[in-house]
């Protein structure tokens, strides 16, 4: 299920009582946030709310707020080591809502309490870094990767197979098997077949899109492989184009390219 359709249930919800959102910045890229400044920010939240709790909140939503508080602190402890960017749990006082989500991109740290999730936040940063494929494209070499909230989805990889003249798709970056040439003779049959693989390969990488029901791709690698798969991709499919030949690291770090390059 996609994040947007996430949403769409998290709104359902609703609650006489209350529903407590907290959205959490533990970006440590950030330099106001390096030596775990977060924590700080996270506490002066929860005594900002107990402070509402305390004086402004009837008996039985006193209660359920600082219940709820006690345990979204709780959590965000038990989370401590595995949170990246940022953090983002809904919870209801009647216990039926939980939803929590460690994110890869940042958010503006904020706590709320109202009688239904305070998604907004949420929908703007998907509506930032949607459900898109990044293709990493390396001459005879495709790399699909879905991504949504800068999180990695799913992965394929196509290698041109010499032999049997057609794109093979190895799941999780498996390396294919020798080329059986040497490197001049390589070089010399890709730039003569260039068009024709890449013209091969377009209607494939756009059927993922489509079947998917991602809403584009980014296309990043060198200027001359971007310009030779750009051609034969269909337009609408194309959210923007880095040209970086960067395609021997990680997959987190390409989208974090991207990212930075043009979102």
């Amino acid at each position: 299920m996609s994040v947007r359709n996430e949403i769409d249930q998290i709104n359902k919800k609703e609650d006489v009582v209350g529903v407590l959102t907290l959205y959490l910045n533990t970006d440590a890229s950030n330099p106001d946030l390096n030596n775990g400044e977060w924590k700080i920010h996270l506490k002066n939240e929860i005594k900002e709310m107990k402070h509402y709790a305390d004086n402004d909140a009837n008996d039985a939503e006193k209660k359920s707020l600082k219940k709820l508080l006690k345990k979204v602190e709780d959590r965000v402890g038990e989370l401590q080591m595995d949170l990246q960017k940022g953090l983002m749990i809904t919870a209801s006082a009647d216990e039926e809502l939980w939803e929590e989500k460690i994110l890869q991109v940042p958010v503006t740290t904020t706590l709320h309490w109202e009688k239904t999730p305070a998604t907004k936040q949420l929908q703007a940063i998907v509506q930032k870094y949607p459900k898109v494929a990044v293709i990493v494209l390396q001459k005879t070499d495709v790399r699909f990767v879905e991504t949504e909230l800068g999180a990695i989805r799913e992965e394929i990889t196509y290698s041109w197979d010499f032999e049997s003249e057609n794109w093979l798709d190895y799941n999780n970056d498996s390396p294919p098997g020798s080329r059986g040439s040497g490197q001049d003779h390589f070089e010399r049959r890709f730039n003569e077949n260039k068009h024709r693989w890449y013209k091969n390969i377009a209607p494939r990488l756009g059927k993922q899109i489509k079947d998917r029901g991602l809403e584009g791709a980014y296309l990043i690698g060198s200027s001359e492989l971007v310009q030779g798969l750009e051609t034969h991709m269909d337009k609408a499919h194309l959210k923007g184009v880095v040209n970086k030949n960067i395609g021997m690291m990680p997959n987190h770090e390409i989208v974090n390219e991207i990212y930075e390059d043009l979102i």
